[in-house]
């Protein structure tokens, strides 16, 4: 019977640490976060596209993953500077952003991503006159 006992106190014993090598602790925190978010020109979410966040000075990111469903992502930055946030999706349309974050360690400004759609369109239709107008003046040089 004692035989039978020690090997069933040994294993009451090991039961707890058995228990705690396959648990998983977690912690909650309220900490504020800084959040970049991005969406195509009509106005929807670059969503589930692949990111990376690299801090001032690093060479490596310290965060790799893809934006959330609303085109968001999201970081705790842990020293100031300017932080950089690349996101690329498979069609190629991408940012490679500086997120400018403060002593607060949190955003110390928003940067706007680029010009704006109707800068844009005001440009191209400028530039496509430009090379127009150049081409009409060399042609109406070259007849005599």
């Amino acid at each position: 019977m004692r035989a039978a006992l020690l090997p069933a106190i040994l294993a009451l014993l090991a039961a707890p640490v058995a228990a705690t090598a396959h648990g998983l602790d977690h912690t909650v925190a309220g900490d504020r976060a800084v959040v970049v978010t991005l969406t195509y020109a009509d106005g929807a979410p670059f969503s589930f596209e692949s990111c990376e966040v690299t801090p001032p000075a690093g060479d490596a990111p310290t965060q790799v993953g893809r934006t959330d469903r609303r085109g968001r992502v999201v970081f705790l930055a842990d020293r100031p500077g300017d932080w950089r946030v690349r996101v690329v999706a498979q069609d190629g349309h991408g940012a490679d952003l500086t997120v400018p974050v403060g002593a607060d360690l949190l955003p110390s400004g928003e940067r706007a991503a680029g010009p704006t759609r109707p800068v844009k369109l005001v440009t191209g239709v400028s530039v496509l006159f430009g090379i127009f107008g150049v081409v009409t003046l060399l042609m109406s040089r070259r007849k005599p």
